[in-house]
């Protein structure tokens, strides 16, 4: 289980992510690219915690 607040990344690659809430089996993140505030949905098997 991912906690909210969580900074994580896709297990395929790309930028870090924050836990922002969870929608069932889906967990909302945001993240920036420059300054741009991005988000999206995706299931807790895609996500890995970052160290």
């Amino acid at each position: 289980m991912i906690n909210k607040g969580v900074v994580v990344k896709l297990k395929s690659g790309g930028p870090k992510m924050t836990v922002r809430s969870a929608n069932g089996a889906y967990w909302m993140c945001s993240w920036f690219v420059g300054e741009d505030l991005k988000e999206g949905m995706f299931s807790a098997e895609q996500l890995e915690i970052v160290t």
